[in-house]
């Protein structure tokens, strides 16, 4: 009877705890409200389910980094040719950079600045950047470098997971494509006679 009140005891205070599951992503320790709440917004979608069920941590490791002075919203760096090369090396580690600005489209009231359609807050914005990098993050996961924006694939999965965010008309391409053209406001010129 002893030995099983103890090993009750045991169980109880050591067997039934449960350890948090480890996670691919490596958010900063003092991430903005901004990140996280984007992060969370994201991740509850089933393309970002999707893509971190196949980001198992003994394989991938993704490290967010917040920095101000980026000049968009987020980027995700191509990695080096030997962590495309090892894409279906699944024993080996490979290692992903995300860097994300959560004051990015920030006016000097705090707001950002949207047009219809078009994320409104810095959650929104930062949910939309954590679906466009960690697409590019998967792609390179799969052994696909840049450019890959013009891909069927990669255009068909970013226009499901901007709608699954609220946002299908938000474009993904390379600023530089023939088809866009650089990404700014249009402006309205009035021919006098």
């Amino acid at each position: 009877m002893r030995r099983s009140l103890l090993f009750l005891a045991l169980l109880l205070t050591v067997g039934f705890k449960q350890t948090p599951p480890r996670s691919a992503i490596i958010l900063p320790d003092h991430s903005s409200n901004a990140t996280r709440g984007g992060f969370a917004r994201w991740a509850a979608t089933e393309a970002g389910q999707k893509i971190i069920r196949h980001l198992d941590p003994s394989e991938f490791q993704i490290v967010v980094a917040e920095d101000p002075n980026e000049d968009g919203a987020g980027r995700a760096p191509q990695p080096g040719i030997a962590t495309l090369v090892a894409a279906n090396n699944h024993a080996k580690l490979k290692s992903y950079t995300l860097i994300l600005n959560p004051t990015y489209g920030l006016d000097r009231g705090k707001r950002v600045v949207a047009l219809p359609g078009n994320p409104a807050t810095p959650e929104d914005l930062m949910a939309i950047a954590w679906a466009g990098e960690m697409l590019h993050i998967e792609f390179y996961a799969r052994g696909i470098s840049l450019p890959h924006h013009n891909r069927p694939d990669f255009q068909d999965e970013w226009h499901a997971v901007a709608a699954e965010l609220g946002y299908p008309s938000v474009p993904h391409a390379d600023r530089s494509s023939e088809d866009e053209g650089p990404m700014r406001r249009p402006r309205v010129v009035i021919w006098r006679r």
